[in-house]
């Protein structure tokens, strides 16, 4: 069924395969969901050599892509090989091993989870599961401590601990030289998982001493900078120079006027609904990643308009519910750990702002917007509510940018010396 797939020399081996049958199965599952040609011919061709792989070497066929065979062969295959053809490989044995007897398997999962390796292993799974029964954390924060827990048990690994009771304070200070050269955020964020997790494994007894003290958080100072901003005619010409002619454009250019007229998130433009568009009443009531709150604001005409031309003449036909999707196959919502930083890229590429410094992602129209409302004299309150805000103390951090009215209240030297 798929031979027109393989070269000449391939073409044998397929056909003489014991796998052909799930090969044709899972192949024609990714052509009915119009996966390109190409795509469909390098994932049936992993799928050979895989099967063949194990037909060599005599193993069954595992039950899982984590299954000590399959992570046996992935060490193997993917050695010297670049981050993207990784992927491609890691999904290609996934969904060869998950696939069903229909051949349906799981979609994208937003990037390919490093297993927990070393001693930390059976503690690190055991902390995700009381952090996931107990702590209510949603499941990106949950991944996100998790990937910092893993490179901290690689750290481990080859410095040779065998045990998690062999931690000590050594080890974690040569992890934190390790990551010195990370920005102060991330430093930060890694000391507060460390932390985290030594709290738990000291109170569930894993750890004789409580290691948390060994860990240093680095200070930061809240408002130590001036936020990030574009002038009025630099956002319209990145809105104005999106080419809303080919079908990608007129989506980038949907949620690039979300972020730029509502100073929206990345996450909560990557995560609207079609249910939070409100057209009878003109508003657009989208509940917050980040605070779980409903932040209701009005439709505004040319965002209205944008959205309209986007699902009509521009969106692939799929079920979700997810305004934006992928333009290629599989159709589906953006995976959580996509921030649209490519969207940003690209426009600013286009009108010459993609080397400027400072912020180049989404978040450089929300502080831009927070500007215009300051300059605007409008109160805090309303920036907060606009912004979807909890409390006001979080939108005093854009106060700093309000240049013009520090200056206005700024003492001169003269009084100084008087």
């Amino acid at each position: 069924m798929l031979t027109n797939l393989f070269p000449a020399d391939r073409a044998s081996s397929y056909h003489a395969s014991p796998y052909k049958a799930r090969i044709d199965l899972i192949g024609q599952r990714l052509i009915e969901q119009k996966y390109l040609r190409i795509v469909v011919a390098q994932h049936a061709r992993e799928w050979l050599r895989f099967t063949t792989y194990l037909q060599k070497s005599g193993l069954p066929l595992p039950l899982s892509s984590r299954e000590t065979v399959a992570q046996a062969y992935l060490r193997q295959r993917l050695r010297g090989l670049s981050g993207s053809r990784t992927r491609v490989i890691r999904a290609s044995v996934r969904m060869f091993l998950e696939a069903d007897e229909h051949g349906h398997f799981r979609q994208r999962i937003g990037g390919a989870e490093r297993p927990v390796s070393g001693c930390l292993a059976t503690a690190v799974h055991q902390y995700v599961a009381f952090l996931e029964a107990h702590r209510g954390l949603a499941p990106r924060t949950v991944s996100q401590q998790l990937w910092k827990l893993t490179r901290f048990s690689e750290c481990l690994e080859r410095s040779g601990v065998m045990s998690v009771e062999a931690v000590v304070p050594r080890h974690v200070q040569r992890f934190a030289m390790q990551i010195r050269a990370q920005a102060l955020s991330t430093r930060t964020g890694y000391a507060t998982a460390l932390r985290s997790f030594f709290g738990w494994a000291y109170a569930a007894e894993l750890v004789p001493i409580d290691l948390r003290p060994a860990v240093v958080v680095p200070r930061r100072f809240r408002q130590r900078d001036v936020r990030d901003v574009l002038s009025e005619s630099e956002v319209e010409r990145i809105l104005s120079e999106v080419d809303r002619s080919t079908v990608t454009g007129r989506r980038d250019y949907a949620a690039l006027i979300l972020a730029a007229r509502y100073g929206l998130r990345p996450c909560d433009i990557r995560q609207l609904q079609l249910e939070a568009l409100r057209w009878s009443e003109e508003t657009l009531a989208l509940r917050q990643s980040k605070t779980g709150r409903v932040l209701t604001l009005p439709l505004l005409p040319d965002v209205g308009a944008a959205i309209i031309a986007y699902l009509r003449d521009g969106r692939p036909a799929t079920t979700s519910r997810y305004v934006f999707v992928r333009h290629r196959a599989p159709f589906e919502p953006f995976v959580a750990a996509n921030n649209l930083s490519a969207i940003m890229r690209k426009a600013l590429q286009r009108v010459g702002l993609d080397q400027r410094p400072g912020r180049r992602g989404f978040y450089l129209f929300r502080h831009t917007l927070a500007n215009r409302m300051l300059d605007a004299r409008c109160s805090i309150k309303s920036i907060a509510d606009v912004l979807g805000h909890t409390s006001t103390e979080s939108t005093m951090e854009y106060a700093s940018i309000d240049l013009a009215a520090l200056r206005s209240v700024m003492i001169s030297e003269q009084e100084v010396r008087a």
